[in-house]
């Protein structure tokens, strides 16, 4: 009768098993080097999966919004194996250094600085002390009056920066094949209608075709999210109004759901900034620069912020009706950079702005390390 062979498990590459305390194998070995790029290992790469590593995978669970059980699971695996999780950068402190010229060093507000372990910020340090700052990216969108069919002969330049490019399902497939000089990513709308499964496959399929990365700009009532091999990103357009009210933070309850089951390295929220209003039966709408003037005008009573960093609340009059509206200001920007940086996420992406980007970019620097991207959209089109 044949003997059953049981097959060395020591040898497995990471994510093929489930690793706890007393595993050990090349598989825990790599781990270890992917917990020590993060700052979160600081032992040797023994191979042997310690007290010591268990709690380095605890504070990365807590830092990307896994459950924090120590265990490396499919979740943890997958996500340590990410290009986009090694969105820091750990400066050394030297002799006589501090705070706040570490911020003047790297361009960074004193808030920046953090601890790998715990991802608290850091009032002071001392010599040798552990730092880190993390990356996320700060996109805005702007206009352009330059057709798409003559935008995709001359190729979009912007000064330089990192450029995105919306567009439509419709016209993706042509916009991909005709650009002379593709953008860095491209970012698909489906804010208004999903994907059927031909399409899908025919997005896949020119993806692998070209070399710039696809975003999904989605909803909060999307309930499908693509796969890793369907899109790179995703953008997420948030709420301000909710039902007959405005609820400060509704749009954090929306995407720490959203986290339960899409990575936090592969996600960026949308704001747009223009004012919003809603009228007595409830019909929402976005107002243009001049409204907005003439509304401020004509309001009826005092300004409201809605929590410490909210939006702007107030009503007016308008033929007799009295009219709610919601407005940004920079210290509700500051709240939302703020948030982004808790959650940890990819970044945000901010439209409506009147282009303030030299703004927006030092409000971000007071968190993160902000990396500018510019979105390119049609005219009239929520920029």
């Amino acid at each position: 009768m044949p003997r059953l062979a049981i097959l060395p498990v020591t040898g497995l590459p990471l994510g093929k098993r489930w690793l706890s305390l007393g595993d050990r194998g090349q598989d825990v070995r790599q781990l270890q080097e992917l917990l020590t790029r993060l700052g979160l290992y600081d032992g040797e790469g023994t191979g042997e999966y310690d007290l010591l590593t268990r709690e380095a995978v605890k504070a990365f669970q807590r830092a990307y919004c896994l459950a924090a059980d120590g265990v490396s699971g499919p979740d943890t695996c997958k996500l340590l194996t990410e290009a986009g999780i090694f969105n820091r950068v750990m400066p050394k402190t030297g002799a006589g250094e501090s705070i706040s010229s570490l911020a003047a060093k790297y361009g960074v507000g004193f808030q920046a600085f953090k601890d790998p372990e715990t991802r608290r910020r850091l009032r002071r340090v001392a010599t040798g002390q552990p730092l880190m700052l993390e990356r996320r990216e700060l996109i805005i969108g702007v206009a352009s009056e330059v057709p798409a069919e003559e935008e995709a002969k001359q190729g979009a330049t912007c000064g330089g920066l990192n450029l995105l490019r919306y567009v439509q399902p419709q016209e993706f497939t042509a916009l991909v094949s005709n650009y002379a000089h593709p953008p860095s990513a491209w970012v698909l709308d489906l804010t208004v209608e999903p994907l059927s499964k031909r399409k899908r496959r025919i997005l896949r399929r020119v993806r692998k075709q070209g070399h710039s990365e696809l975003i999904w700009w989605l909803t909060t009532e999307h309930q499908r999210f693509p796969t890793s091999e369907e899109a790179d990103a995703v953008i997420i357009s948030v709420p301000v109004f909710v039902s007959d009210h405005y609820t400060h933070g509704v749009w954090l309850r929306e995407i720490k759901k959203i986290l339960t089951h899409y990575p936090c390295t592969r996600l960026l929220v949308h704001f747009d900034l223009r004012a919003q209003e809603k009228d007595a039966s409830g019909a929402q709408r976005l107002l243009t620069a001049a409204e907005a003037r003439i509304a401020r005008l004509n309001r009826t009573g005092d300004l409201k912020r809605v929590g410490v960093h909210g939006w702007i609340f107030y009503q007016y009059r308008l033929k007799g009706e009295v009219r709610s509206v919601l407005v940004a200001d920079r210290l509700t920007i500051r709240g939302m950079l703020h948030q982004i940086d808790n959650l940890n996420l990819r970044g945000i992406l901010l439209t409506g702005s009147d282009n303030w980007w030299e703004g927006w970019q030092k409000e971000g620097s007071q968190y993160f390390l902000a990396t500018p991207r510019i979105l390119v959209m049609k005219h009239g089109v929520l920029a």
